[in-house]
């Protein structure tokens, strides 16, 4: 899996946008193309993939669209919200609001997935190395105490 990136921590904001918008706008549901408008606008990371995504609406071609700024976005993240861009001016904004809170939580939990795993390799390569410092200092042990018997010995001998 990847990490987190630049793209993900915008589509989390796109998320929080458009749900902003949908509850503003409750009883008067905005047009998907203000609403794609809007996003492109609140953007950096994942300007091109809305420009492709609004050229492509603009000119007909709704599911192309959506299929462009899923594969652009590049990641599953992004196809989901894609899947639910392309399905905004099909649903009230109550609806849209529940859409992005189960988005917004899928999200909160990929990246507690991420950040865990981070902290469990950390912990593995820490306990390696601490291990290897244990290690180290027991064969230095070894050889202090063996090299001292054997100087004991040796005075002996002469």
């Amino acid at each position: 899996m990847k990490k987190y990136g630049a793209m993900d921590r915008e589509l989390y904001g796109s998320a929080v946008t458009l749900k902003n918008l949908a509850l503003v706008q409750k009883e008067k549901p905005l047009s998907a193309d203000y609403i794609f408008q809007s996003l492109m606008d609140n953007s950096l990371a994942l300007r091109p993939a809305y420009e492709e995504m609004i050229t492509l609406y603009r000119n007909g071609r709704d599911e192309e669209a959506f299929k462009a700024f899923g594969n652009i976005a590049g990641s599953r993240a992004g196809r989901n919200f894609a899947s639910v861009l392309s399905k905004i001016d099909r649903i009230n904004p109550a609806e849209t609001v529940k859409q992005m809170e189960v988005f917004q939580n899928m999200m909160a939990e990929e990246r507690m997935t991420a950040a865990v795993r981070a902290a469990q390799k950390n912990s593995v390569l820490i306990t390696a190395l601490a291990s290897a410092s244990i290690f180290a200092l027991l064969i230095n042990f070894a050889v202090v105490v063996v090299f001292m018997d054997t100087l004991g010995m040796l005075g002996h001998l002469f």
